[in-house]
């Protein structure tokens, strides 16, 4: 009986032996052979001095007569080699916000991945998203092709491949020569008339806007402007980063500034900076731009009117990171927008803390 046993103990030990060197082999192979995802470089160089041709820019068409919902997913944040296991709960939550929202489009406002190993978790999330057959937009943020600029197996021009190729993608990538190369445009039409203009901007590993990038918004500014009868087309900035005046935003909200305005609940976890702008949000603003979303720090989400316009932490997605200690506060699901006539509003989409939680000290928000 007992050699039985210690069979049994030898085989158990033996196995666990061989399911870990199995396990460092295939750790070894996947970091020596997939770290050469480099992609198609595409040299595009921008000049304030090109003409300005409305039809290259991405359309989405709007029903005439109903609302346009957007669903913005933020941070969701997958990693090859830690997430696999949580991939069904993470889709399944997706699936949920997709259903209940019914969006016609999805933006996500970058960090679709996280961590350096990052080529199978974007091509299952994109699988995902083209599952639901619905155009999406997505920007970089500033792990999505490596925890340091194209560090990562998938480096940038890879991702951009990857998000170009897709069929309801309507990524594309923009000028090489402004400082970073996910930034584009999306416009809203309906009946052939500009509704809304998406400016997807790409603030993932810059510390600051570039010079260039802003001329280049400048440059899409007035050329759509030009193609709208000269009147400037209603904006939204969608970025990674959040502007200096969301923290401005909310230090006036909690002086009780009366212009400062907030649309539902505020939670302010993490530093409100995320990049310096050179004044970008003025130069949008007075450009047609009326709202800005951001995600990137997950404890932080409100939405607040602020010097005439409307500064939104987008609700993160997923689950790295998703709810206060106590769990008296669950920050996660997606910020749903609706265009409905003149009037744009914009609501937090919350879900179930018992349905979607996966259980991880990363996902605790401690005081």
């Amino acid at each position: 009986m007992e050699k039985r046993v210690r069979g049994k103990k030898i085989i158990i030990i033996v196995a666990a032996v061989v399911a870990a060197i199995a396990a460092a082999v295939g750790a070894c192979a996947y970091f020596l052979l997939l770290h050469r995802y480099k992609g198609t470089e595409k040299i595009y160089e921008w000049s304030k001095d090109d003409v300005f041709d409305v039809a290259t820019i991405a359309t989405v068409e709007k029903q005439s007569g109903k609302d346009f919902v957007i669903l913005n997913l933020a941070d969701v944040q997958t990693c090859d080699l830690e997430d696999i296991p949580h991939y069904a709960t993470i889709h399944d939550e997706i699936t949920y916000l997709v259903n209940l929202v019914k969006p016609d489009l999805i933006t996500l406002t970058g960090d679709q991945t996280w961590s350096n190993e990052n080529l199978i978790s974007l091509k299952t999330l994109i699988g995902w998203l083209e599952g639901y057959e619905i155009p999406y937009a997505p920007v970089f943020g500033n792990h999505d092709h490596g925890n340091e600029f194209s560090s990562a197996v998938a480096g940038v021009n890879k991702c951009c491949d990857l998000y170009e190729n897709a069929k309801h993608c309507l990524f594309r990538r923009g000028p090489t020569n402004i400082g970073a190369l996910g930034n584009y445009v999306v416009n809203v039409t309906e009946n052939g008339r500009i509704v809304k203009t998406l400016y997807m901007m790409d603030s993932g590993y810059l510390d600051e806007l570039t010079d260039e990038q802003i001329n280049w918004f400048i440059w899409n500014a007035e050329g759509l402007k030009a193609a709208n009868g000269g009147n400037y087309t209603d904006g939204i900035n969608f970025m990674h980063k959040p502007l200096p005046e969301f923290s401005y935003a909310y230090r006036d909200y909690r002086s009780g500034v009366e212009t400062v305005k907030n649309f539902g609940d505020v939670h302010v976890h993490y530093s409100l900076f995320g990049s310096f702008q050179k004044d970008f949000f003025q130069t949008a603003k007075s450009r047609g731009v009326k709202d800005f979303v951001c995600g990137h720090q997950h404890g932080n989400n409100f939405t607040l009117s602020y010097d005439g316009a409307r500064l939104t932490f987008a609700l993160k997605t997923g689950e790295l990171g998703g709810f206060y200690a106590d769990e008296s506060v669950y920050l996660n699901g997606a910020t749903a927008i609706t265009i409905s006539g003149d009037e744009t509003r914009i609501e937090h989409v919350f879900v179930p803390s018992d349905k979607f939680h996966i259980s991880d000290k990363y996902n605790v928000y401690y005081d």
